[in-house]
């Protein structure tokens, strides 16, 4: 029977974490109050709301449909609607 060869244990680094990771770990480390607003893409905390279908009458804007987006995903060329 042949005999089993050693096991060498290499002393190295960990590998470095990748952008999302990093961008998870920083998110959680701040305070976060309750109802604070976040994107589930990109973690980021800046949002527009926009209306879709308002009519103007008599000068003044009514109905429409309204939306909360993530204004980073956005500026990318994204629509994540967050509401």
């Amino acid at each position: 029977m042949t005999d089993k060869p050693k096991l060498h244990v290499i002393d190295g680094s960990a590998a470095d974490d990748d952008n999302r990771q990093k961008a998870r770990k920083l998110t959680q480390k701040r305070p976060q109050a309750a109802c604070l607003l976040r994107c589930f893409r990109c973690s980021g905390s800046e949002v527009i709301e926009t209306k879709v279908g308002m009519v103007f009458k008599g000068g003044k804007a009514s109905g429409g449909t309204k939306q909360t987006l993530c204004a980073t995903c956005f500026m990318k060329g994204e629509r994540v609607v967050l509401l």
